[in-house]
């Protein structure tokens, strides 16, 4: 795992949550990267929240962007959504298959929904995400990394799988934090066999990272294990957060989100 390359993918995804209540992400520059495309999907049905209505309930859920100085380098950033807490607290983690790779094996139903919805616009009617990237990204592209935090994560992790098989780009680099697992056995298998360089950052007292359970469900690619000791409150959304995440890898460089310092 190369460090830097982890760090700018945890700015990037943090920019994209600072900017998440913005209709999009268009025009938008971060850390020296070009956003040259929004990325929607309808947000997680849950059953707290079942009535997802596939028009009103769309949201901008990440962008690619292009690094400025090195154009042949592009990213996807794709942040984690609001219900994860309900998502925990539905736990039926049903399986289904991810069609965007036929044969690819099971997947968790409400991940692959959501990844179903990527869009590039905010009609449903409006063009996949995947079809539609050798136009966003072009032939120069030689470089492309996919990340992701929490939902975002296995929402990353479905893309780099089906932009692997069904696009140009076939050696995508991928980072997650925080990442649920996403599919059984034979998912995993065939993921690590098309996406080898795959790196997992997971906090050892994130209960995200323990979820769905096995054996249906197992992780995939590189695990990376961050012990926070006593550095960080001992609450799910403190264990949880891209800023813990970003603060253990950084030696305390970035700060904790308010309130998850320890108590003294």
């Amino acid at each position: 795992m190369d460090l830097q390359t982890t760090l700018l993918a945890g700015k990037l995804l943090q920019h994209a949550y600072s900017d998440y209540n913005k209709p999009n992400y268009d025009g938008m520059s971060y850390e020296g990267f070009n956003v040259l495309q929004t990325i929607y999907t309808n947000d997680l049905a849950t059953d707290i929240s079942p009535n997802i209505d596939p028009v009103r309930d769309v949201v901008s859920i990440g962008f690619v962007a292009r690094n400025a100085a090195s154009p042949d380098e592009c990213m996807i950033a794709i942040r984690g959504t609001e219900g994860w807490l309900e998502w925990i607290q539905d736990a039926k983690f049903l399986p289904k298959p991810f069609t965007a790779v036929p044969g690819a094996g099971l997947t968790e139903d409400g991940f692959t929904d959501m990844y179903d919805a990527f869009r590039v616009g905010t009609d449903p009617n409006s063009g996949r995400l995947t079809p539609a990237l050798a136009g966003v990204l072009g032939a120069a592209t030689s470089k492309l990394t996919i990340c992701g935090h929490s939902l975002g994560s296995a929402l990353a992790t479905l893309l780099a799988m089906d932009v692997a098989v069904n696009t140009p780009y076939k050696q995508p680099t991928l980072i997650t934090f925080a990442s649920p697992r996403v599919g059984d056995p034979h998912f995993a298998n065939y993921f690590n066999a098309v996406v080898p360089e795959c790196y997992r950052i997971a906090n050892r007292k994130d209960v995200v990272t323990h979820l769905p359970l096995p054996p249906l469900y197992v992780h995939v690619g590189d695990d990376t294990d961050l012990n926070p000791g006593n550095a960080v409150n001992n609450t799910l959304e403190c264990q949880h957060a891209l800023a813990t995440y970003m603060f253990l890898l950084d030696n305390g460089a970035t700060p904790l989100d308010a309130g998850c310092a320890p108590q003294t």
